[in-house]
This record gives structure tokens, C-alpha cells and sequence, in this order.
């Protein structure tokens, strides 16, 4: 008898809080109005083919500059097979 008020109290909770949650929504939904959209860009080209550096190579260089210098103990590692390496 006392498992089965509990299991009712719990479902209640659950069943509480999924009514809560759904009439906070429908509130929203009621009270909160789409508004007509009111910008305009106006017509953006999109279109690869259209940019300056599809016909002319950019002026500047196109890498990045680095912005952390190499570490001093970084060295890289032999490839497999080199000598000094145990198989």
C-alpha cells in the first residue's frame, strides 16, 4: 500500500511538470508575436565566379603569419625503419 502512494506521488510530479511546461508554451505561444521582417539586403552575389581573386591572384601573400613560434625541443621523429630503431 505504501510503494503504491509513492509510484502515484511520483507519476503526479512527473505529470505536474509536464503541464507546467506545456501551458508555459502555450503562453508564449499566445503571447509572443511574430513581427513582419522589416530589413532587405537587397540581392548578394553568391556566386564563386563572381568574387576579384577568380580571374587575379591576390597581392599579398594568402598564408597567414604564424602566430606561435616552433617549440625549440620539437624535433621530428625518424620514419619507421631508420637506423637507431629496434624492431
Amino acid at each position: 500500500m505504501e510503494a503504491s502512494r509513492g509510484a502515484w506521488r511520483g507519476w503526479l510530479i512527473v505529470i505536474l511538470v509536464a503541464a507546467v511546461v506545456t501551458v508555459w508554451g502555450l503562453v508564449n505561444f499566445v503571447f509572443v508575436r511574430d513581427v513582419p521582417r522589416s530589413w532587405h539586403f537587397g540581392t548578394l552575389p553568391s556566386a564563386p565566379s563572381e568574387s576579384v581573386y577568380s580571374t587575379h591572384s591576390p597581392t599579398e601573400s594568402a598564408s597567414p603569419p604564424a602566430q606561435i613560434p616552433p617549440l625549440p625541443e620539437a624535433q621530428p621523429s625518424p620514419p619507421p625503419g631508420e637506423a637507431g630503431e629496434t624492431p
